[in-house]
């Protein structure tokens, strides 16, 4: 009698999940249009191999408070009618396996063990209440496609009761998925023809909930990564073009303008990613390695940051935009990848405001910061203290109160969190760490903090349930005409006189240029500074409170460059487009329009250089180094600005220094793909992207013809400015 029950109890099991592998070795019924009701798409599998994973460990004792989860038993389709071998099933499935699913709170834990029975970590990870989802790639090859030893599945490690489940299985490649709450979303990437064919990649989306699978039908090619919150599903084409697709309406839209290099990242109301703009004639370098913002809604886009150089990987929430860049790194040798000192950096999408939130460095070593991801009030990314950029230890900030948590050592897979949890993004994920459970920040937290007082940002923190007011340096109206330049000084508005000097400036009459052989007129006559504002005057304004410190107080080679006396007349650097303005305005000035730079440059006589028209190379090297300018002497030693006025000849015919080399200096016209024929200028992305005019030590050399595009908001190492000044007329 107890061999009987024992026997009917092991039938039973077997019977429970038949249709738990989708590793088949007979089966003949096939599936139709995956579109209808699931009853029909069932595929009933009661010859499973017990060579697979499916016998479930039952034999620890369980508390008496334990609760078996359970699940809509899994559903089994064919892909392809036609094709016994493309059967797919889905749903949760319990392996005899444990995991790791429930860290404490600043704690990490390995989710799954490397020499596990089941496969390799192949694959990006996820999280719900339910389960932590990873990928792997089986290690019993005979469970892909004859010939074939790569065909990774979806599992999770149940959150309940930590033992590995299986939830999507084929002997397809399964190798890119994405979860919010119960929808999975993954690919089913067909790789068995003989040409690649990237034309069979599918992909599904899965509600585990009610079990109901859908096919998303687009003709993309995909084989990408890809993000969701639903309705929204985020991803790219096999030509780099980012898409977005509505699972409520079944509608998908390609952003055709943007080419994405890196997978990008959606919050429901904007998509991130890093790679470059397309459009108005633009060439594929015209506006490369950088970041971009589109609204889901208008399919707006937007500048986050402009040549960002190994700015990648951006993220987004709550308005906040987040993306690391090399836009500040420290050269510690002559060699361009000889560099430390990337940061992480903030924009918040509302007041157009960039934030660096990552430590100060502290010696050559100490400042590469990299792959961040948000999710207010944290942020977490890798950092190092090694000349190692792809790498580094995981951290995590919380930047209401500034609490630091190292969460785990040495990684190069990007960290990202979600619902207060931190997992893997890269190749080899199998760490999951824990935060403290804040609450959410509430959809109406700009209502519950505001003063109507300008100059303080009012800020609900989450950590404490508070308002904060935090004193912003923003421009304000203190209702006195006498003044006329007025900011924000310590949560109150201050006006300024302006001094109106004209100390160290040029006239510059008004009349014609020439550019590329065309006129161009400057209506109006205006004084320009003779040298780039320089160190010693910028800390004028900052000791008067009218002007903020430079984000950052260094150069590209030298620590403490913007304190030190030595560097007192060099160049003012990190200084933004706005904080440009204020110190112009502190002094009845302002910033030039491109016009005025262009007419300033020379006097009618269209040239190439300030010195004419006689190319810097490297073999002509010193003897041609007219200006402070490395483009064109590969040889050059140096790497960083230079005192203002240091080339003679690098001096218009009104005596005006530094336009060829030093740094690139800030105008207010806004970016177009060319001059325009009468200012103002007004340019595809507005006044979100403007003109940077002069060549400089480190990008686009010395001539005078170059004209970039810049984020006004962005600080970097190699961008000054200099101010004009209005001329009344008799």
């Amino acid at each position: 009698m107890k061999k009987t029950l024992n026997l009917l109890a092991v039938l039973l099991i077997f019977l429970l999940f038949s249709c738990s592998s989708s590793h088949s070795s007979n089966d003949s019924d096939i599936l139709p249009d995956s579109d209808t009701d699931d009853s029909e798409n069932t595929i009933d599998d009661d010859t499973d191999s017990e060579e697979d994973l499916d016998f479930i460990d039952d034999s620890e004792e369980k508390p008496d408070e334990y609760v078996e989860p359970v699940y809509p038993d899994p559903v089994c389709i064919y892909i392809y009618p036609d094709q016994e071998d493309s059967k797919l099933c889905f749903g949760p499935v319990k392996t005899k396996v444990k995991c790791k699913a429930n860290p404490k709170e600043n704690e990490y834990v390995s989710v799954l063990e490397l020499k596990n029975p089941i496969g390799d970590s192949e694959g990006p990870m996820n999280i719900n209440d339910d389960f932590v989802f990873f990928v792997l790639n089986p290690k019993n090859s005979d469970l892909c496609f004859e010939n074939h030893t790569y065909c990774p599945n979806v599992y999770g490690c149940n959150r309940k009761d930590e033992y590995v489940y299986e939830i999507v299985a084929s002997k397809f490649s399964h190798n890119f998925f994405a979860v919010d709450n119960n929808v999975i979303v993954f690919n089913v990437w067909d790789e068995t023809s003989s040409d690649f064919n990237y034309s069979k990649s599918k992909i599904f989306t899965v509600d585990l909930a009610t079990m109901k699978l859908s096919e998303i039908t687009a003709d993309w090619g995909v084989y990408s990564q890809m993000d969701i919150v639903f309705p929204y599903v985020a991803l790219k084409d096999t030509s780099d073009r980012p898409i977005i697709f509505n699972l409520e309406t079944n509608t998908s839209i390609k952003i055709s303008n943007l080419m994405c290099e890196v997978s990008p990242k959606i919050d429901g109301k904007h998509l991130v990613c890093q790679g470059r703009y397309f459009g108005e004639g633009l060439s594929k370098d015209e506006l490369s390695e950088s970041a971009w913002v589109v609204d889901v809604e208008t399919l707006k886009i937007s500048p986050l940051s402009v040549f960002t150089y190994e700015g990648v990987f951006p993220g987004i929430s709550c308005d906040y935009a987040v993306f690391h860049s090399s836009r500040d790194t420290v050269y510690y040798e002559n060699f361009l990848e000889k560099f430390s000192g990337m940061e992480i950096y903030s924009l918040n999408l509302k007041t157009k405001r960039e934030e660096k939130w990552t430590p100060e460095i502290k010696g050559i070593f100490e400042g590469n910061f990299i792959m961040p991801s948000f999710e207010y009030p944290y942020f977490v990314y890798l950092a190092n203290e090694t000349e190692q950029t792809s790498t580094g230890v995981c951290y995590a900030l919380n930047i209401e109160t500034g609490e630091l948590v190292e969460l785990w050592e040495k990684t190069s897979d990007r960290p990202i969190i979600k619902d207060r949890y931190v997992f893997e993004d890269g190749y080899f994920p199998d760490k999951l760490a824990k935060l403290p459970d804040l609450p959410k920040l509430p959809k109406n937290a700009d209502e519950l903090c505001e003063d109507n007082n300008p100059c303080t940002d009012n800020r609900y923190f989450v950590t404490d349930g508070e308002c904060h007011f935090i004193p912003n340096h923003e421009r304000c109206d203190d209702d006195d005409d006498t003044t006329l330049f007025d900011v924000c000084v310590d949560g109150e508005c201050k006006g300024f006189a302006g001094t109106s000097t004209d100390e160290e400036m040029v006239l510059v009459e008004a009349g014609k240029f020439l550019y590329y052989g065309k006129e161009y007129e400057v209506e109006k006559p205006f004084k320009m500074d003779v040298f780039e504002v320089t160190n010693g005057k910028y800390a004028e304004c900052v000791e008067a409170k009218a002007c903020v410190e430079p984000l950052r107080k260094r150069s590209l080679t030298v620590l403490d460059y913007y304190d030190n006396p030595f560097y007192e007349n060099f160049p003012v650097l990190y200084i933004n487009q706005f904080e440009a303005q204020n110190y112009c305005n502190w002094l009845g000035k302002r910033l030039p329009t491109e016009f005025e730079w262009m007419k300033a440059t020379w006097d009618g006589e269209e040239r190439t250089y300030l010195w004419g028209e006689e190319e810097p190379k490297s073999e002509t090297y010193p003897d041609s180094f007219y200006a402070n300018t490395t483009w064109g002497y590969p040889g050059f030693v140096g790497w960083d600005v230079v005192e203002v006025g240091t080339f003679p000849m690098d001096k218009t015919v009104g005596g005006i220094m530094d336009m060829s080399g030093n740094v690139s200096e800030w105008t207010t016209s806004e970016w177009t793909k060319n001059l325009c024929e009468t200012p103002p200028c007004h340019g595809k992305f507005g006044s979100d992207l403007v003109i940077t005019k002069g060549g400089g030590y480190f990008n686009g050399g010395p001539e005078l013809k170059i004209r970039r595009p810049n984020t006004p908001w962005g600080h970097s190492f190699y961008t000054g400015f200099r101010c004009v000044k209005d001329v009344d007329l008799p």
